[in-house]
């Protein structure tokens, strides 16, 4: 079903797997098998001189902690001592309102300690954020001006259709070599083992992506131009959801050519296989700005997890701050889980879990 102008508004579930074609992705439990068959010990803290692992037991920092310094299990890192500068950056924005998480900042911070963007300075990451986010001000500035989408500046359709079109306006591209319904072992180690595929600032800096990057740039300009907009997650995929109260769309952000939006979530639900019954936790709900931090290390520990035995602690301990932050994920906790399960032990004596057990 065409809409007007340039929209189209597209009902069924045809439109998400053409868009799709190729691109079935969950942050790590696609990687759950690879993930419980490596010999992992569970990281639960860090401390100052290197990281301490813990399995099933109360981390002694943690244990002997001031009632100051105990994270409860809303705020914060869930981590006894945050290590790097980036660290205990997220760990002072975390204790605050949710409302105030910046998520720029939040992907800055979570991509600086990769590798890969040891040369990507915070000025220029954030000269290409601000850029972009003025171009769209000024696209939908004119759009307003010629009465594109409408003459209501207030109507929310309307501003919603001028917000996805600057954002196409941009010219990101989808990851070609991605584009198959089911991918490889081989392939899915491909995408998560460069940064690039899977983080803003690698869609920043190549204006290529996949459905893990793509929605955070509708997310992180949306959020600095105050508009409605909550990242969306079921099964293997995740998109953009813009609500408010007159007005509730999902805009599939993988389309670079034109806006593809519906107001339907069966046609996700009908595209990952799942019914209704079968939604859990967080599953097509907006996500919390304090979530979609939990979503950003769920997907840095898959990345840390292509790189093999050296970098089982990161990749740990970035599952641990998911499930602190996203406990409500359904792939996150089923990951969580399975970890210990492969080790023996019990789930529950974890830094998150510290101050309920005293």
């Amino acid at each position: 079903m065409r809409g007007k102008a340039r929209t189209n508004s597209l009902e069924g579930a045809s439109w998400v797997r053409r868009l799709r074609s190729g691109l079935s992705l969950v942050l790590a439990s696609v990687l759950l098998v690879a993930v419980v068959g490596s010999a992992y010990v569970f990281v639960l803290a860090q401390r100052g001189d290197g990281y301490a692992a813990f399995a099933g037991q109360v981390p002694p920092s943690l244990a002997e902690a001031p009632e100051e310094e105990t994270h409860s299990d809303k705020t914060g890192l869930g981590q006894a001592l945050p290590g790097t500068d980036a660290d205990r950056q997220l760990e002072k924005m975390l204790r605050g309102k949710d409302q105030d998480i910046d998520l720029a900042l939040a992907n800055w911070l979570i991509a600086s300690d990769i590798p890969e963007f040891h040369d990507l300075t915070r000025e220029a990451y954030f000269a290409q954020l601000d850029a972009m986010t003025e171009q769209v001000r000024g696209d939908m500035a004119k759009m307003q001006a010629s009465g594109y989408g409408g003459t209501d500046a207030d109507d929310p359709k309307t501003r919603c259709q001028r917000f996805c079109s600057a954002i196409i306006g941009l010219q990101f591209s989808y990851t070609e070599e991605f584009r198959e319904e089911n991918l490889t072992a081989a392939q899915m180690k491909a995408l998560y083992a460069d940064p690039d595929n899977i983080s803003l600032a690698g869609l920043l800096s190549t204006r290529r992506g996949s459905c893990v990057s793509m929605p955070l740039i509708y997310l992180v300009i949306g959020q600095r131009l105050g508009m409605p907009v909550h990242l969306v997650a079921l099964g293997k995929h995740f998109y953009i959801r813009w609500e408010e109260p007159r007005f509730r769309v999902n805009i599939e952000t993988t389309s670079v050519k034109k806006i593809a939006w519906t107001p339907d979530d069966s046609v996700y639900l009908d595209t990952e296989g799942m019914t209704r019954n079968q939604v859990r936790g967080s599953d097509l709900r907006n996500l919390s700005n304090r979530e979609v931090v939990g979503e950003l290390f769920f997907t840095r520990m898959s990345y840390w997890h292509t790189k093999g035995e050296k970098c089982e602690t990161q990749s740990l301990r970035d599952l641990t701050c998911a499930r602190h932050l996203a406990p409500d994920d359904p792939s996150i906790e089923r990951t969580y889980q399975a970890v210990f399960n492969h080790h023996g032990s019990k789930p529950e004596y974890t830094s998150v879990d510290v101050r309920s057990k005293q």
